[in-house]
């Protein structure tokens, strides 16, 4: 029942939530509901699939750990508590075979979460484990439940079994029900641009534009991606700078929107997250370099704060300023190249 799968140690920026995490564990404080939220592309997956494995190791959560285990241990950065499962006892195993069978995930991938699969959950859930001391359910992207299944889910929540732990991810919290979030605690992930791209420098949050209200109107998403598609054309260098200039005066959201434009260009471009938009696609990341968007992404970032202290008078002059230091880090790439 278990389906754990791409495990990775690459996200740097989560060891900090693990080692809160097992101080939780250790404390016998861990709560029966975790909702762990964030862009995509943060790691939220890795992190469920860390905690469901950390959950059932039997040498790390044992207090009389194996002599072999010495070395697993000493490079642990937790102090007296073990951060990373040893992934070679019998539950570490069946985990990686995908059949330990306290474990059960739900990942629906970009369909629909039933009901049906919730009542799955609660059926699972109702039985004694057979071989842990405990169960654990992973439901990923839990912002593509019905309102049946959001609604089965809550009613499990509110009645939780003893010892058993739900690991919920999203992408969007403002989707979910206030009760569900009201009952997980919820798990923050913003890793820093410069740790997710492996860049120097960028000391800026990572971007949070995942969801924006207005793209739920049609008449915006049209606007969007028109803006998008005058963005990444001069990007490409397959649309002139005017038309450009021209989509971020006419734009009241521009900034946002362009933040969340170049954010998305560059997880597309590190392969975190599929294209969004048919602007945003595979071919357009590409014929941007990477150093290029990072350098966009920080002047973004940097107008963007200084735009919360600037009157309506001075928005104009800081996005004119704005789209000219654009146009000189474009130009410039463009002589390296020439």
């Amino acid at each position: 029942m278990a389906n754990i799968k791409g495990m990775s140690s690459t996200y740097a920026w989560l060891t900090q939530h693990k080692q809160l995490l097992v101080q939780q564990l250790h404390n016998k404080r861990l709560p029966h509901a975790l909702l762990i939220h964030g862009e995509a592309g943060a790691g939220k997956g890795t992190l469920a699939n860390w905690l469901a494995t950390r959950l059932a190791c039997l040498n790390s959560n044992s207090d009389n750990l194996a002599n072999d285990l010495s070395a697993h241990i000493n490079h642990q950065a937790s102090n007296k508590a073990v951060i990373e499962s040893c992934g070679f006892c019998k539950h570490c195993k069946l985990i990686a075979s995908q059949s330990f069978p306290d474990l059960l995930t739900i990942d629906e991938g970009d369909k629909a979460i039933s009901v049906d699969a919730i009542r799955a959950v609660t059926r699972f859930l109702e039985t004694r484990p057979q071989i842990a001391t405990q169960k654990v359910v992973v439901i990923k992207q839990v912002e593509l439940l019905t309102v049946a299944a959001a609604n089965a889910l809550l009613k499990t929540l509110e009645e939780p079994t003893l010892g058993n732990i739900l690991v919920l991810t999203t992408n969007n919290t403002e989707s979910l029900l206030p009760t569900i979030l009201s009952r997980c605690q919820l798990v923050s992930l913003r890793p820093l641009l410069a740790e997710q791209f492996g860049q120097e420098g960028a000391l800026q949050p990572y971007a949070n534009t995942t969801y924006l209200p207005e793209l739920q109107q049609i008449e915006q998403q049209q606007a969007y991606e028109a803006f998008a598609a005058a963005t990444i054309g001069f990007l490409t260098l397959d649309t002139p700078y005017q038309v450009f200039e021209q989509a971020l005066l006419g734009n009241d959201r521009a900034l946002i929107w362009l933040e969340r434009i170049i954010s998305t260009l560059m997880r597309v471009s590190h392969q975190w997250q599929a294209p969004h938009s048919p602007q945003i696609n595979w071919q357009a990341a590409s014929k941007v370099n990477r150093n290029t968007l990072m350098r966009i992404f920080q002047v973004i970032l940097s107008a963007n704060k200084r735009s919360l202290d600037y009157q309506q008078s001075n928005q104009e002059q800081l996005v004119q300023q704005l789209a000219l230091t654009i146009k000189e880090i474009v130009s410039e790439k463009e002589r390296v190249n020439g």
